[in-house]
């Protein structure tokens, strides 16, 4: 039996999405696997083409570099006798 895989494709991609669902959630559970076991390898690998359409992939935050030297502060003037704590 030889099974002509773009009639097949064409035939999935005239599933409602409801119905594409079904099989992508067959396909990558238990049912797959015993499918894949009768089937054969070069089956799955066509019917892969089934999986559910991935998220776009986001893209990466920006990333600033830290300063490499602390803010410049004027020097700290030292404060007269008047500046001490009284006791």
């Amino acid at each position: 039996m030889e099974i002509d895989f773009a009639s097949v494709s064409d035939n999935y991609m005239a599933l409602p999405e409801e119905e594409k669902t079904i099989v992508r959630e067959g396909m990558s559970g238990p049912m797959g696997t015993i499918i894949g076991k009768i089937f054969g390898p070069e089956f799955m690998e066509a019917v892969g083409t089934f999986a559910a359409p991935s998220a776009p992939t986001p893209a990466p935050k920006q990333r600033t570099m830290a300063p490499t030297m602390p803010q410049q502060q004027p020097p700290v003037k030292p404060q007269g006798l008047a500046a001490r704590p009284q006791r």
